[in-house]
């Protein structure tokens, strides 16, 4: 039975009914970090979305849209204030363009720059095929980070961790050998649960909580211990992770 439910990173702005969404994250009183991709979204969407106890939206600059949109960092700089929730964030590597994984990195450090100003940021970072990177950016880092759908180097985690990063880890990844492996090399003191609705399996159309008891129950047999133990651990993360 689930006690407890989070979900530390989710598009809830690619869902056609934003409001129903956002009902149902406060009726269930699932704690939730709503990522943005770009900074004007997050001004659209922070002028019906904020003051909410369990929705908490989040100031993002998607590494996939940066360099078209390079041009938003300001807006993006002029924003950071307006919350403690910032993502999604980082680089991807998967284009194979200099001048486009420059700008990326160029606007990730600003970011981490102006983050380094505050004492409350929680920054939830993307790095598909950049993670050493990402790791390297964020080296001089002392605020909350969250990996999130982590998909790199073993070797990195164990860096990360002696950092006091979080990961999000999801149900999209109990699906596939490589994301097993990598849930299974995380400490459990670190893990925090994702959606990354709706780019995974079942959340494309509707959004639900379901995705949580596929993980809880891995995370069970995994380290053969009950459903609470896994419920209360991921919850004084999150509490850890806030505090």
């Amino acid at each position: 039975m689930r006690s407890f439910s989070m979900d530390a990173h989710m598009h809830f702005d690619l869902y056609k009914d934003r409001d129903k969404v956002v009902r149902f994250i406060e009726e269930t009183q699932s704690y939730t970090i709503a990522v943005t991709n770009l900074p004007v979204l997050f001004e659209k969407y922070m002028k019906n979305y904020c003051g909410y106890k369990y929705f908490k939206l989040a100031l993002g600059f998607h590494p996939e849209l940066a360099y078209e949109y390079q041009q938003q960092l300001p807006v993006f700089l002029k924003n950071i204030g307006r919350t403690r929730y910032i993502g999604e964030i980082g680089l991807d590597f998967t284009v194979n363009n200099f001048e486009n994984k420059h700008c990326q990195v160029k606007i990730f450090k600003r970011i981490v720059e102006a983050c380094r100003n505050f004492d409350d940021k929680i920054l939830s970072v993307h790095s598909r095929k950049a993670t050493k990177e990402v790791i390297d950016i964020l080296e001089n880092y002392t605020g909350k980070v969250i990996l999130h759908w982590y998909t790199g180097n073993l070797r990195y985690i164990q860096i990360a961790i002696s950092r006091g990063f979080y990961f999000s880890i999801n149900h999209q990844m109990i699906r596939s050998i490589s994301g097993k492996k990598i849930i299974n090399f995380i400490p459990l003191d670190r893990i925090l649960i994702e959606s990354d609705a709706p780019f995974t399996y079942g959340l494309n159309d509707h959004y639900d909580l379901n995705f949580l008891d596929n993980v809880y129950a891995y995370l069970c047999h995994m380290h053969n211990v009950s459903i609470e133990t896994i419920q209360r651990i991921v919850k004084n993360n999150f509490k850890n992770l806030l505090s």
